[in-house]
């Protein structure tokens, strides 16, 4: 027989599946940027938004990280024309980035990636919660930025500028 009640096993359980404070500002702080990359999508799509040409949509993902837990964030949808493109942010918990949003569309799927501004290639650095390496550190949270990651075998990083933007809408909208 155990060698604790069943009372105190379920308080351990729940106490282990509570996020720490340092992972509640890591999902804090994505869905900060996840938040900037939408002002950025509407910033590319204002003047076609404005003409009544493009029409956009909210909706709520769940998503459910590892050391974070279950939270809600939104998730955009952009109609143009007969033509849906849905941005499906996946999480901070990831290998090689801090965030990931995909844009889907009928004929294809372009990656979005929170990464260094100086980064130009995927590099990876293999860390533990709370964060504290000191000869390679973290950027700070304002020296964080979006890229569009490029398909493989020969993955990089595409600045996330308006032209960029455009062409991988179209893209995955195959025009």
């Amino acid at each position: 027989m155990a060698d604790i009640s069943f009372d105190e096993f379920v308080n351990q359980q729940v106490a282990k599946a509570k996020p720490s404070t340092d992972c509640i500002q890591e999902r804090d702080n994505w869905i900060h940027h996840l938040d900037k990359f939408y002002q950025l999508v509407k910033g590319f799509l204002r003047k076609y938004i404005e003409q009544d040409k493009v029409h956009i949509a909210w909706t709520t993902k769940q998503i459910n990280e590892e050391y974070i837990g279950t939270y809600e964030v939104a998730s955009l949808e952009v109609l143009i024309g007969a033509v849906k493109v849905h941005f499906d942010p996946i999480g901070t918990n990831l290998i090689g980035a801090k965030g990931r949003v995909d844009m889907h569309g009928p004929h294809g799927t372009v990656k979005f990636v929170l990464v260094p501004k100086t980064a130009s290639a995927v590099r990876v650095i293999v860390q533990e919660f709370p964060i504290a390496v000191a000869d390679d550190p973290i950027p700070p949270v304002e020296e964080w930025t979006w890229k569009i990651l490029t398909r493989p075998p020969n993955i990089k990083y595409i600045e996330l500028e308006e032209e960029a933007f455009l062409s991988a809408i179209m893209e995955v909208a195959n025009a």
